[in-house]
C-alpha cells in the first residue's frame, strides 16, 4: 500500500474509493517486482540483438534476431505505460510466451522449448497462480501443435511448465490469499479510520458549537441577573415613592375628610347655621370623593408594600368556612335598595388553611363588593369548597359581564373593563390587582370566567398545609436592602477594535497598532474587527461595549461614525476614536520604505520586499546581532532565491558597502558603534545612495517617542443625546486619565 499523506491520515477519498474499487488491492505491494521484470526482459532483449550482431556480423541471419526483439520490444513498452499494474503483467507474461513462440518456431536449437516454464513463475508471482495455469495451458498447447526439433526436450519441457505450475499453486497461491485477506483486512482498518475520523471531526465540531452555546448561555445569564438587579431597584424606588407619596398625602386627605364629614353630618358645630341644600350636596359629594380618595392611597400602599416585599403577614390557621360567613354577614348591608339576593354555598367543614385573615378576608370582600357594584338584579353567591390539595372560594354574580378579551387587563394596576358595560361604575382599577397580589402572596393563584349579559365567577384558590404546594415565607421576605448578588460575566467586558490586522499599506496605520491596543486595556477583551462587513455578527455575538476605532493622524479615519452604527445595527454604541500612529509616523519621520518592530514575521518581511524591489538584486542586511542576520538571510532565500545577500555587522560595515551596488537595505536602528539613524542621514546626505529603499528592523521604542512629539486625539461619539450628568461623567473621567505632570518640565 502507498504510504498516506500525513495530513490526511487515510490517504485523501480518492485513494481509498480506487482501492475499494479493486485496483491495486494486493498489486500495490507488486509494483516494484514488475517493474524488475519487465526492465530485466528488454535488458535481455537488448543484450540478446547486440550479442547476435556482433556474432552474425558478416553473415547475417535475421530469423535469429526475432525472438530478442520481440523480449526488447515488449519490455520497453510496458516500462513505458502508465496502464494499470494487471494490463501490464499481462503485457509482459504475452511478450515472454510471444518470446519463447518465435524461438521455437525460427530456430533449429534443441533446447528452445525448455524456455515455455520459465515465465511459469513469474506469471504466478506476478499475477497469481490463475494466470500461471492460463500460460501453462497456452505453452502446451504451443508445445503440442507446434513443430519442434527435439521431441524429448518437448516432453521435458512439458513435465518442468506443469511441475512449475503445481509449485505456484502450491506456494504462491497460499501467498496471495494471505496477501488478499491482510489486503481486505487493511482496507476494513482505513474505512473505519475514515469514519472515525469523520466522527471525531464532528464530535470537534459539536464540542465547538456547545462551547460557543454555553458561552452565550453564560453572558445571557449575566445580563439577565444584571436585568433583574435593575429591576428590583427599579421596583424598589418606584414602591418607595408610591409609600411616600401616600404618606405625604394622607394627611391633607384626612383633614378633608374630617372636615367635610363634620361640616355635612355636624353642621351645629359651626354655629346656627343652616346650609343650603345645594351646599350640603356639594360638601357631601366631597366628603365622598375624599374617602374614595383616601381608599385607593391606601390601595396604592398596599401594592407598594407587596412589591416591596415589605406587606407584613400574620399567618394562622384558619376556617375558611367561618370566614366566609363572616364576610357574608358584613356584605348583606351592601345589597340594600337593590333587588339581588346573596347566597352562600360552603360544607359544614372545610380543611383548614395558613393565611392572614384580614388579607384574605379583604380579598373576599373586594370580589363581593365588585359583583354587587354591577348586579343590579339576580343573585350573587360565595361558594367554597376544597379539591387536589386546595382550597378554592369563588363569587359569583348575574351581572353586566366582562368581555372574554379583557378578563386578563383586569387584574392589573388600574386596569378596568369597558366603560360601555360598566356605566361608570367601575372602580381605580386597584381592587383586583390586590386581591391578585394578597393570593399570590399565599401560594395560590386567582382567576376569572365571565359572560357578556350572563355574569362573572372570580374564584380565588388557597394551598393546604399539608399539600407541599404552600409559599415560603423565605421566598418574599428579604432584609432591608438586600438583593440577590449579579455573577461576574463569564466572558468578560469585550470591545471591538476597528484597525487593519494584516499588513497594512504604504500610508495606512501601522497593523502592529492593533494587537498593542488589545493588550494594553485592561478589563476588556478587544477583539479586532477588519471590515464593516463583520460588524454586525461581532455585535450580535460578542454584545461590545463599545467600538474603537483607530485613525491615522494625517490620514483621517478609514470609518465615518454614521456607517459603523448603520453596520453595526446598534446607534447606541458608543465609538471611542483615537489615534495610534506609533510604526507609521515612524516610517514617515525617517523617510523609509517600511518600519518593522521585531519579532519580525517571514510574511510581512517579504510583503515589505515586494513592495519595494519585486526583483531584488543585492541586499544589504544591516544588524549587530548574528543570529537575526541569517535569520533575515533565511527568509529571503525562501522568498527571493535569486537575490544575493550581503551581511554587515555594525553601522561602520554598512557604511563601507552601501559604496558598492544595492537595491535594497535591511537596517537595524540601535547598533553599538555607528546606529542605523546614522546610516540614514550618511544615505540622505549621498544623492546616489538617497534613492535606496530601506526597511527598517527594530525591537526599540522609536516609534512612539516619534508619536509623542504629536498631539494624541481622543474622541468620544455617542448618537443618543446625553444629559449633564452624563456629560460630567465624560469629562470627569477624561480629565482623570490624562493629568499633567508638573514635576517634569514641559514637552516641546
Amino acid at each position: 500500500m502507498a504510504v498516506p499523506d500525513v495530513a490526511d491520515p487515510l490517504g485523501g477519498a480518492d485513494s481509498v474509493e480506487a482501492a475499494l474499487a479493486g485496483e491495486g488491492r494486493p498489486w500495490d505491494a507488486l509494483q516494484g517486482t514488475l517493474t524488475v521484470a519487465t526492465a530485466s526482459a528488454a535488458g535481455l532483449g537488448y543484450l540478446g540483438l547486440v550479442s547476435l550482431i556482433v556474432a552474425h556480423q558478416s553473415d547475417p541471419q535475421w530469423r535469429l534476431y526475432l525472438a530478442p526483439a520481440v523480449l526488447f520490444t515488449g519490455g520497453a513498452v510496458g516500462l513505458a505505460s502508465r496502464r494499470p499494474y494487471r494490463l501490464r503483467a499481462a503485457l509482459l507474461i504475452l511478450t515472454l510466451f510471444a518470446a519463447c513462440l518465435v524461438a521455437n518456431t525460427t530456430t533449429d536449437w534443441p533446447y528452445a522449448p525448455l524456455l515455455y516454464p520459465t515465465p511459469v513463475l513469474l506469471a504466478g508471482v506476478l499475477l497469481g497462480p490463475a494466470a500461471a495455469g492460463v500460460y501453462a495451458a497456452l505453452a502446451t498447447l504451443a508445445l503440442l501443435r507446434l513443430p519442434v526439433p527435439d521431441r524429448v526436450h518437448a516432453l521435458a519441457a512439458l513435465g518442468l511448465l506443469w511441475l512449475h505450475t503445481g509449485i505456484v499453486w502450491a506456494a504462491v497461491g497460499n501467498l496471495f490469499r494471505t496477501v488478499w485477506r491482510s489486503q481486505r483486512s487493511e482496507e476494513r482498518a482505513w474505512q473505519q479510520a475514515r469514519a472515525t475520523s469523520l466522527r471525531r471531526g464532528e464530535l470537534a465540531r459539536a464540542k465547538k458549537a456547545l462551547s460557543d452555546m454555553y458561552g452565550l448561555l453564560e453572558r445571557t445569564n449575566y445580563e439577565l441577573a444584571v436585568a433583574r438587579q435593575e429591576a428590583d431597584e427599579a421596583r424598589q424606588i418606584k414602591a418607595q415613592f408610591a409609600a411616600n407619596i401616600s404618606h405625604e398625602l394622607r394627611t391633607p386627605l384626612n383633614l378633608i375628610v374630617g372636615f367635610s364629614e363634620m361640616m355635612y353630618r355636624s353642621p351645629e358645630v359651626y354655629g346656627n347655621v343652616r346650609w343650603p341644600p345645594a351646599l350640603s350636596a356639594d360638601i357631601r359629594e366631597i366628603h365622598r370623593a375624599s374617602r374614595h380618595l383616601l381608599g385607593m392611597i391606601d390601595d396604592i400602599l398596599d401594592l407598594s408594600r407587596i412589591e416591596a416585599q415589605r406587606l407584613p403577614l400574620r399567618l394562622e390557621p384558619t376556617d375558611i368556612t367561618e370566614l366566609v360567613r363572616d364576610v357574608a354577614a358584613t356584605a348583606g348591608g351592601l345589597l340594600r335598595g337593590k333587588e339581588a339576593s346573596l347566597r352562600v354555598e360552603t360544607p359544614e367543614r372545610l380543611p383548614e388553611v395558613l393565611v392572614d385573615r384580614t388579607r384574605i378576608r379583604q380579598v373576599m370582600l373586594n370580589l363581593v363588593n365588585n359583583a354587587v357594584r354591577f348586579t343590579d338584579v339576580g343573585e350573587i353567591a360565595i361558594v367554597a369548597e376544597a379539591r387536589d390539595g386546595e382550597v378554592s372560594v369563588a363569587v359569583s354574580d348575574t351581572g353586566v359581564g366582562i368581555p372574554p378579551g379583557e378578563i386578563p387587563g383586569i387584574f392589573e394596576e388600574f386596569g378596568q373593563a369597558s366603560d360601555s358595560l360598566s356605566h361608570g361604575r367601575g372602580g381605580a382599577g386597584l381592587g383586583l390587582a390586590i386581591c391578585r397580589q394578597f393570593v399570590r402572596l399565599h401560594g395560590g393563584h386567582i382567576e376569572a370566567e365571565s359572560e357578556v349579559g350572563r355574569g362573572s365567577t372570580f374564584r380565588f384558590f388557597l394551598p393546604l398545609p399539608d399539600s407541599g404546594r404552600a409559599l415560603s415565607r423565605l421566598s418574599y421576605y428579604a432584609p432591608e436592602g438586600w438583593s440577590p448578588r449579579v455573577p461576574e460575566n463569564p466572558l468578560g467586558r469585550t470591545a471591538l477594535l476597528l484597525g487593519p490586522r494584516q499588513a497594512a499599506d504604504a500610508e495606512g496605520a501601522s497593523a502592529e497598532a492593533v494587537p498593542l491596543l488589545a493588550r494594553r486595556i485592561e478589563g476588556y477583551r478587544v477583539l479586532p474587527v477588519e471590515s464593516l462587513d463583520l460588524l454586525a455578527a461581532r455585535v450580535e455575538a460578542e454584545h461590545p461595549e463599545g467600538i474603537i476605532v483607530l485613525t491615522d493622524p494625517l490620514l483621517g479615519d478609514r470609518f465615518e461614525a454614521e456607517a459603523i452604527w448603520r453596520a453595526a445595527g446598534r446607534a447606541d454604541l458608543p465609538i471611542i476614536r483615537c489615534e495610534l500612529p506609533l510604526e507609521a509616523e515612524a516610517k514617515r519621520h525617517l523617510g523609509v520604505a517600511d518600519y518593522l518592530v521585531k519579532p519580525v514575521e517571514r510574511t510581512r518581511l517579504l510583503g515589505a520586499i515586494q513592495k519595494v524591489a519585486p526583483h531584488p538584486g543585492q541586499i544589504l542586511v544591516v544588524d549587530d546581532d548574528p543570529g537575526f542576520v541569517a535569520l533575515i538571510g533565511r527568509m529571503i532565500g525562501a522568498g527571493f532565491p535569486g537575490a544575493r545577500l550581503r551581511r554587515a555587522y555594525s553601522g561602520e560595515e554598512a557604511l563601507a558597502a552601501l559604496q558598492e551596488g544595492l537595491d535594497l537595505v535591511i537596517l537595524d536602528l540601535i547598533m553599538a558603534d555607528v546606529s542605523g539613524l546614522d546610516v540614514i542621514e550618511a544615505m540622505r546626505q549621498d544623492e546616489r545612495l538617497a534613492r535606496v529603499p530601506v526597511i527598517v528592523t527594530t525591537g526599540s521604542g522609536y516609534g512612539e517617542e516619534v508619536a509623542q512629539t504629536r498631539p494624541a486625539r481622543i474622541e468620544l461619539l455617542l448618537r443618543a443625546q446625553a444629559g449633564r450628568a452624563q456629560l460630567s461623567t465624560y469629562v470627569k473621567a477624561l480629565l482623570e486619565a490624562a493629568p499633567p505632570d508638573y514635576s517634569r518640565p514641559a514637552p516641546p
